[in-house]
């Protein structure tokens, strides 16, 4: 059923792309190209480089309720983006990610603990204006908070209902209208199985059939269709620079098996796991408030079975930016409401507070940026567990590319 509907919609994107042809004559970038490295759009094909993302980062928890949650853990991240451009219409990138895959225990205090390399994302992607299509391994399209809000756990909750790492394809096709640069994307995907969902050093496991989940499936049974529009940007720096922006979205993911407990004393049944539907409506503004520009964005998503699960969920995000060159100061609030099948709700909560100092590009290396960011996050679970946490980060980004003779 998932495929058929894909069908239709990806005969829909047809549709829409001829009409989109006498409106695009000026056409800016369209959603998929978010996905390409920046550097990559700049170079002369054929060409090859690299983008790279160095993050030293602390988190200290010096409140929790209860008190053995406190913890203090200092873990470093490192990614680097590879990308190679044979032709001004093809791309091949790869992410390849070094970061904690090994969580320690609530409570526990760590440093440089249980890090691991992995290949985040794999994959090609061809254009032929309006269209885009990408096929490989990729992180899905669906969460406007979770891929647009800066900061370092302001989307720690957000991200809670993310499709990352699966395996699949995806075709966009981008068109103006009503005044706005709209993109329209359809997704196939499964989840990544395969040896690439294992990592080097501290090994994270391999994904299997066995442990379940929304979207872990044979074949391509689950999809996600999304709408933006962006009005005074390009598509993929409307947040940033835009004046207006929405994103409008559906995702089905097939349930997976049932998780082994391997408890076989237990005598409860297992909740049998149901089809995960969500629905997603966001919105971005900028505002110019005597030079200095305001930002909000507000998002909300219903998830019916959440991950699979009997249980339903709400998820209610609002964040606020303001920029006053160099710091950004930004507040983000985060509820999730779980409508419980078989008890009372419950609800999780997360409100953060940021600064982030951006260095621009004043730095002693062509072509780099390091930030700085301090953040306060209060936390509350399901179980109402409570935590306080100060957090600082540490940001430094750069690249470099080649470009070789025709």
């Amino acid at each position: 059923m998932a495929i058929r509907i894909l069908t239709l919609v990806l005969a829909g994107i047809g549709l829409l792309s001829s009409s989109a042809s006498l409106l695009a004559q000026n056409q800016k970038r369209a959603l998929a190209e978010e996905t390409i490295p920046a550097l990559a759009e700049k170079c002369a094909a054929p060409c090859a480089g690299y983008e790279a993302t160095a993050e030293l980062q602390n988190d200290w928890i010096f409140g929790a309720d209860p008190s053995f949650l406190k913890s203090n853990v200092l873990q470093p991240t490192f990614e680097v983006d590879l990308f190679y451009a044979p032709t001004d219409y093809l791309r091949f990138v790869s992410a390849i990610i070094t970061e904690p895959v090994v969580d320690p225990e609530p409570g526990e205090n760590a440093a440089f603990q249980g890090i691991g390399t992995y290949v985040g994302e794999l994959y090609a992607v061809a254009k032929a204006d309006p269209f885009t299509v990408r096929v490989g391994k990729f992180d899905t399209v669906f969460s406007l908070a979770s891929e647009a809000l800066p900061g370092v756990s302001s989307t720690d909750l957000a991200s809670a209902f993310d499709a990352d790492e699966r395996l699949g394809g995806e075709a966009v096709v981008g068109f103006e209208g009503f005044g706005l640069n709209h993109a329209l994307a359809a997704t196939a995907f499964t989840t990544d199985r395969t040896i690439l969902s294992e990592s080097l050093f501290a090994n994270r496991g391999r994904a299997t059939l066995a442990d379940g989940g929304a979207g872990n499936t044979t074949g391509l049974s689950s999809f996600s269709v999304t709408l933006d529009g962006c009005k005074g940007a390009e598509k993929g720096d409307c947040y940033k620079d835009g004046e207006f922006g929405y994103r409008l979205g559906i995702r089905y993911q097939k349930a997976g098996l049932s998780p082994e407990t391997g408890e076989e004393e237990e005598e409860e049944p297992q909740p049998v796991p149901g089809n995960e539907l969500t629905y997603l409506a966001a919105a971005t503004g900028s505002f110019d408030l005597n030079g200095k520009k305001l930002r909000i964005l507000g998002e909300s998503a219903y998830l019916k079975h959440f991950d699979s699960g009997p249980d339903d969920a709400l998820l209610l995000t609002g964040s606020v930016a303001l920029d006053v060159e160099p710091l950004t100061y930004v507040a983000t609030y985060t509820q999730q409401r779980n409508f419980v099948a078989d008890g009372p709700d419950t609800r999780e909560h997360l409100a953060d507070f940021e600064m982030i100092y951006g260095s621009g590009e004043d730095t002693p290396f062509d072509g780099a940026k390091w930030n700085l960011a301090a953040a306060y996050t209060f936390a509350e679970n399901a179980e109402d567990e409570r935590t306080h946490t100060f957090s600082v980060r540490a940001t430094l980004d750069f690249g470099g590319h080649m470009e070789f003779g025709r």
